[in-house]
């Protein structure tokens, strides 16, 4: 097991990894492009290219770089559209005035030149035909208010502009002139959420559809106010708009409507109610049906339905019930941007998904009918495809995928055989050259009956009979998942000498809403699987040193090495990130902890105070003994730091040596997609504190 000359993987490796996303194919199937983002350690920051692959000669080219090139779009099989700043004056202009350029570029290469700009701040855009483009983006609803104020100061003789000594005005006058500006020196909460992880103050803000002419320059909004778009998507013939989305004004509520806007009668109908379900998943199926999913939301780990509106019969036909989510749950901090994870193919009438099993994700096949057929087999995450018909009548699928330890590349899977080609090797020369160890799964019965799966890692220079400390990984969500797919921290701490090992215990995603509810249970059956999967590894892994065992865990995961803080004294040292501490107060200041804790505990604080309360681990955290790290970010509204602040000041207060650092300007996502610089520090932290306490080799 042990590398040949190989070097050990380290943090500051995280420069040299490729992150794809955004993977997509030419309308006539002979090419793909994909966006690659780069962490940059002198700027601090991502760098993101688009670089196209030939299906057919496998030559791959980097189309655009300059100006932080994304979002590709096909215009034809021949060229692309993408949006970027192409120099910092560009950049510096569009900080002031929201509008998103988009430049167009030949598949084969070349200077790109500039198409169009759209006056807003685009998400993502999509070809309407006859010049017209549809536009996502945020909407203010703020700026109709009558009590915003302007961002500029009035002088007493009419003219704007902050007054100074030399206009002959005094200090005193000065202050008194001076008028506050909202978002800048305060902000007005008048709804709930007010805030959003990664989207910072969303009070009144809301995601919304918008129809651009490039002929004259106009702007349609089509969504209605204060309607939160979640899912949209246009149908085969570009005549129709359907999205889903909630409509309010105070408190966001779980149920959305479907929506249909047609683009030449400039008319939106109501097609589904707010009264049942959360809708997302909107994808129309040519341009008479939409197919979308819907989640009642009463219990914590609920699975859609899915289902087709009939525009034709005005029938609504719900599809056979597969108990799974859309989308991969696979958890990695190397992945970096987005992928398709569900899209029609109109040749063959025939829907593709992707879903996740266990801890895998794969490519599905959906029918008119709901039938279902797996498409990929291999084992690791799926995080993006895309498929496209050759002029000969051969289907291409594109995937962005995680194999093996390779970082996301893209393959080219056969549809009959199942069999990938890899297209790209951004990774290859990294894993020649890395002590990379595969992890190693075994499966087990638990006490309950349940068959369980757990993961190990090797030490990197494992030598057997020779006794290791190890780290316990544990995934968020709950309604995540972990498998083989690349993970930056646990492959640190193998080349840094540990074993490192992980399952998906109740509450976990890929086995049906039943294994997911842990509604009112939490600290119950996620905890005893837990304990239990740490038995059975140090049976299955005798090197392991008992004594030298810690955790680690971020969200969920952090509430959870919370929660053991005060329930066992079996491990040596803990590092609690992004963590959940106290339920009376999370489900109060988080983003969507006012309905999502709800459903978790089972009542609010107020509706049975000592029910939530007792699945708080701040309750038990003063009979923690075990050194306990925390790592938080300022502006993770998720998992708020107040949580991170309450279980560091309980434990502290006890005697347990306990640190805690907070990361400026972060948010949930720091260990993901955080500045570069956090995210070395961050596992510098987590590997000194395991260092200390697992090796005695603190600072390495």
């Amino acid at each position: 097991m042990k590398g040949q000359e190989k070097s050990p993987v380290e943090r500051e490796d995280l420069y040299e990894f490729r992150f794809v996303s955004e993977a997509s194919l030419s309308p006539d199937g002979t090419m793909a492009v994909c966006v690659v983002n780069q962490a940059s350690k002198e700027d601090n920051t991502y760098h993101s290219s688009i670089w196209s692959v030939d299906l057919e000669t496998k030559e791959k080219r980097l189309l655009a770089s300059r100006g932080e090139a994304k979002k590709p779009v096909w215009m034809d099989s021949g060229r692309i559209l993408f949006a970027s700043s192409r120099d910092k004056e560009d950049n510096d202009q569009k900080e002031q005035k929201p509008e998103t350029t988009y430049y167009e570029i030949s598949i084969h290469g070349g200077e790109a030149t500039p198409f169009m700009t759209v006056p807003l701040k685009a998400d993502g855009i999509r070809f309407m035909g006859d010049g017209l483009w549809l536009v996502s983006t945020v909407a203010d609803e703020n700026e109709t208010d009558a009590d915003k104020v302007d961002a500029t100061m009035q002088n007493t003789d009419g003219t704007t502009g902050a007054a100074t000594a030399g206009d002959g005005a005094g200090k005193e006058q000065d202050l008194e002139e001076y008028q506050a500006v909202r978002g800048k020196d305060y902000e007005i909460y008048e709804e709930l959420p007010f805030w959003f992880n990664g989207k910072g103050i969303t009070n009144r803000k809301r995601p919304a559809l918008y129809v651009f002419s490039q002929k004259d320059q106009s702007l349609k909004r089509i969504t209605p106010p204060f309607l939160e778009t979640v899912s949209y998507d246009v149908s085969a013939d570009h005549q129709k708009i359907a999205f889903a989305g909630p409509v309010y004004t105070s408190i966001r509520h779980s149920e959305s409507g479907l929506y249909l806007y047609d683009l030449k009668q400039e008319q939106m109908t109501q097609l589904v109610p707010e009264d049942r379900y959360g809708i997302s998943n909107v994808c129309f199926l040519g341009n008479e049906k939409i197919f979308y999913s819907g989640t009642e939301k009463k219990r914590a780990g609920a699975n859609p339905r899915f289902y087709q509106y009939d525009l034709t019969r005005c029938e609504i036909k719900q599809l056979p019930f597969y108990d799974m989510e859309i989308g991969s749950s696979v958890g990695s901090d190397a992945k970096f941007g987005s992928g398709r994870s569900l899209c029609y193919d109109q040749a063959e009438e025939k829907l593709y998904l992707t879903k996740t099993s266990w801890g895998d994700s794969y490519l599905m096949m959906m029918d008119q009918q709901g039938q279902m057929t797996q498409i990929s087999r291999e084992f690791g995450a799926v995080t993006g495809f895309d498929v496209a018909w050759t002029a000969d009548g051969r289907k291409q699928i594109l995937l962005s995928a995680m194999r093996g330890q390779h970082l996301t590349e893209l393959y080219l899977l056969d549809p009959d055989s199942g069999k990938e080609e890899k297209l790209t090797g951004f990774h290859d020369e990294y894993l020649e050259t890395h002590q990379v160890v595969e992890p190693e799964r075994f499966r087990y019965e638990s006490k309950n009956g349940y068959e369980m799966e757990a993961y190990v890692i090797y030490p990197a220079d494992y030598v057997p009979g020779k006794k290791y400390p190890a780290v316990f990984e544990i995934h968020g969500g709950p309604k995540g998942v972990s498998g083989t797919a690349f993970f930056h921290e646990f492959q640190c701490l193998a080349s840094a000498g540990y074993f490192v090992f992980y399952g998906n215990p109740r509450g976990s995603d890929g086995r049906g809403e039943a294994y997911a509810d842990l509604t009112e249970k939490f600290g119950a059956d996620d905890f005893q699987d837990l304990m239990e999967l740490f038995d059975q590894v140090l049976k299955h892994c005798p090197d392991i040193d008992e004594k030298h065992v810690g955790i680690c865990g971020g969200s969920y995961g952090g509430f959870m090495c919370n929660w053991m803080e005060g329930h066992t004294d079996r491990f040596a040292a803990a590092v609690s990130q992004r963590s959940i501490s106290n339920y009376l107060s999370k489900c109060l200041y988080t983003d969507i902890g006012y309905y999502a804790n709800r459903l978790q505990m089972g009542a609010y604080p107020w509706e049975d105070f000592e029910k939530v309360w007792s699945m708080s681990p701040l309750k038990e955290a003063p009979k923690g003994r075990t050194p306990l790290l925390l790592l938080q970010s300022d502006e993770d509204y998720r998992c708020w730091m107040g949580d991170a602040i309450q279980m560091f000041s309980a434990v502290k207060r006890q005697g347990v040596d306990a640190r805690m650092v907070l990361f400026h300007g972060e948010n949930h996502e720091l260990s993901r997609s955080g500045k570069p610089q956090n995210r070395i520090t961050r596992l510098k932290e987590l590997m000194n504190w395991f260092g200390k306490y697992l090796t005695n080799e603190e600072g390495k």
